[in-house]
């Protein structure tokens, strides 16, 4: 399985709530369908920073959302490269 911060993230979180040990569950409170979580998890599908936003808030994973804006934001991005051209 490819442990994405984001799966890694729920597991985390079933620890404490086990709402969040199956997908199916989770959708529920997350807001997003399981098939999408399942290709967010696996990297099939990069996340939208709003659906970060919510993982972050309901995971209690605020690393996430700096995950998020590190390797997948493109304004992030874009400033990175922006700097090292200079």
């Amino acid at each position: 399985m490819n442990d994405t911060p984001y799966y890694q993230a729920r597991l985390r979180a079933a620890e404490r709530d086990t709402t969040f040990e199956s997908r199916q569950s989770t959708s529920v409170v997350v807001g997003i369908g399981s098939t999408r979580l399942y290709q967010i998890e696996r990297g099939l599908r990069l996340p939208h920073e709003d659906e970060v936003i919510v993982m972050a808030k309901e995971y209690d994973a605020p690393e996430l959302i700096e995950y998020y804006c590190k390797h997948v934001c493109a304004i992030s991005a874009y400033c990175r490269e922006k700097r090292g051209a200079h």
